[in-house]
């Protein structure tokens, strides 16, 4: 069980290194003026981050902040995972934790840290993530495996008030696990990437009730994947650059890259005007960042040591 949560740490842990150079803006994303400040400072909604310290291989913290890094509060966390996913409304957070049976499953928080429930798993082997709502906050959607047989790995979805009524979407080959990245705005598919342990994997898609598992684009990605909240294109990366994906012909749209930076963790803003990632150089050191979705007006939100990953940008 500790080895496949290092896995899931490592999802999102990526060493920082060298970039390349893209369709985006080549200025460093530290620079700063009037333009993108004002920019930011007009973003709404509330970004949840985590910081991770690679020499211990741990998480330090979970924060909450605005947009432009103002209002930076610390998140309680009910275990020792970091990140979590915001509810569509706003309200709540979905987090893992470990439960009474040292199974992995998953906590409904407050913003504030407060725990309001803990998930049941409706099956006696199964340990299930589930932090992705649906528009509607109804249910969640799930990374799923069972430590004694791997053919139970895939993807699941639960009830979000009580972790029942469970159904499983995916069966991943031998080897390989199905990690989600969001639901469709219409509810109606998940993106999600299939792949194995720490590599890039194949950015896929499947409808919500059942049926045949579609390949999205044909390069290894290493996120997830997440709808614009038009629906009409998913947001990825390859661990180096930002990627836009069009959702119709698989496309690649447009890329967004930094010289010298590793951009990764991308998620839209509320209203789609805007993303953030997480983007460092030189070692295991990533900061926050904001800008539009082509790349422009980037601001930094965060400065500090640490490795700052797992962003999420939720409703006020």
């Amino acid at each position: 069980m500790v080895l496949r949560v290092l896995t899931l740490l490592m999802v999102s842990t990526m060493l920082i290194g060298c970039g390349s150079d893209g369709q985006g803006s080549d200025r460093d994303p530290s620079e700063q003026d009037s333009r993108a400040a004002a920019a930011d400072s007009d973003l709404g909604g509330r970004l949840l981050f985590s910081r991770f310290d690679e020499s211990t291989h741990t998480f330090i913290s979970t924060h909450v902040s605005r947009p432009d890094g103002s209002e930076e509060v610390e998140v309680p966390m009910p275990g020792p995972e970091g990140g979590g996913r915001w509810s569509r409304s706003g309200a709540h957070i979905a987090v893992m934790t470990v439960l009474p049976d040292d199974r992995i499953g998953t906590a409904i928080i407050t913003p504030e840290g407060d725990v309001e429930r803990v998930l049941e798993i409706p099956d006696p082997t199964l340990n299930l993530v589930c932090t992705v709502w649906s528009p509607d906050d109804k249910r969640l959607a799930c990374e799923g495996w069972d430590d004694k047989d791997p053919a139970r790995a895939g993807m699941y979805t639960v009830r979000a008030s009580d972790g029942a009524a469970l159904v499983r979407l995916t069966e991943p080959p031998g080897g390989f696990g199905d990690l989600p990245g969001d639901y469709s705005p219409d509810g109606e598919s998940l993106v999600f990437k299939r792949g194995q342990g720490e590599e890039g994997g194949t950015l896929m898609q499947v409808p919500i009730r059942g049926g045949k598992v579609k390949t999205l684009y044909d390069e290894p990605v290493d996120d997830a994947g997440r709808f614009s909240p038009d629906g009409s294109t998913i947001l990825t990366s390859d661990g180096v650059k930002l990627l836009l994906i069009d959702l119709e012909d698989g496309t690649l749209q447009g890329e967004v890259s930094r010289t010298g930076y590793n951009l990764f963790g991308a998620v839209w803003s509320p209203d789609g005007s805007a993303i953030a990632y997480s983007a460092g150089q030189g070692g295991p050191f990533a900061d926050v960042f904001t800008s539009r979705p082509d790349g422009s007006e980037a601001h930094q939100v965060t400065s500090t040591p640490d490795n700052e990953i797992r962003i999420e940008w939720g409703a006020d």
